[in-house]
């Protein structure tokens, strides 16, 4: 497991992929209604282009989520289009000019039937951070109404490879709605590097030092939460050769946690993803 530097792009035919992009300087990538609409038609547009299906996806006031399958790779061309065409847009109808987004899109490759449930989950739990009372079924700019069939299924968009994994709608929508089990005692360490630089850069955490620093953290936080085999592997990751060490260690993150709560947060999502 790396907990440092940047996770090198997978792209090829049949690849899967949680994507997250966020504004430049955090500052608002929809501004309303009509730049939602906007990206959603872009959707449609990269899939006729590149034949990408978008799987789930969540549009927020600072940032989004996609879950694409790439049939015939071409991530990062539908991506590029993506950005560069929803940005001109956005300007042209402001009268701005400059970036819109933070710049590199992040993505992990989901490589476990586990994560594509997971982040499919996670993805249409976005709208509790803005709207927590509110049933995610009825968050507009959520593929979480089509799974529910209160929207229109898009030509872009696919619900039969989730649902396949359920006893129908109301099934999945129980999975998304209700919380995990805290005592899970597994972690898929291969996806765990990429979903801790996603995570935190959708909590807006700027630098490599930052991002360094809230790696390791969040890996101990984790261990925290681990027993048996699991817990001797990450420790091992982590490069800690001993209990002493590993208490000495422990002890650390929690007063980190303890100061900055968003520490917490930022673990319990990450566990959301890859328990």
């Amino acid at each position: 497991m790396r907990t440092m530097g940047r996770p090198l792009r997978i792209d090829f035919d049949g690849s899967w992929h949680h994507v997250m992009n966020r504004g430049a300087g955090r500052q608002a990538t929809f501004l309303g209604d009509i730049d939602r609409v906007d990206f959603e038609r872009l959707l449609g547009i990269g899939h006729e282009r590149f034949g990408v299906e978008v799987h789930a996806y969540c549009l927020m006031t600072n940032h989004f989520h996609l879950l694409l399958h790439c049939p015939n790779g071409q991530l990062s061309n539908f991506m590029r289009d993506l950005g560069s065409v929803y940005t001109r847009h956005v300007n042209e109808r402001i009268g701005l000019d400059g970036p819109l987004f933070r710049g590199r899109y992040l993505s992990v490759a989901v490589n476990s039937n586990d994560y594509l449930l997971n982040a499919a989950r996670y993805i249409h739990r976005n709208p509790l951070d803005i709207a927590p009372l509110v049933p995610l079924d009825r968050y507009r700019w959520s593929s979480h109404r089509v799974y529910m069939g209160r929207r229109r299924q898009p030509d872009w968009m696919r619900t039969d490879v989730v649902l396949s994994e359920f006893n129908g709608a109301t099934s999945f929508d129980r999975f998304v709605n209700e919380s995990r089990d805290p005592n899970l005692d597994r972690i898929n360490h291969g996806e765990l590097a990429s979903v801790i630089e996603l995570v935190a850069d959708e909590h807006e955490v700027d630098g490599n030092a930052a991002q360094r620093g809230i790696a390791r953290t969040v890996s101990l936080l984790l261990l925290d939460r681990l027993t048996g085999i699991e817990r001797v592997s990450l420790a091992s990751e982590l490069g800690l050769p001993s209990r002493g060490a590993e208490r000495t260690a422990l002890s650390r993150a929690r007063r980190r946690a303890a100061a900055d709560p968003s520490l917490s947060l930022i673990t319990d999502r990450i566990w959301n993803l890859v328990a």
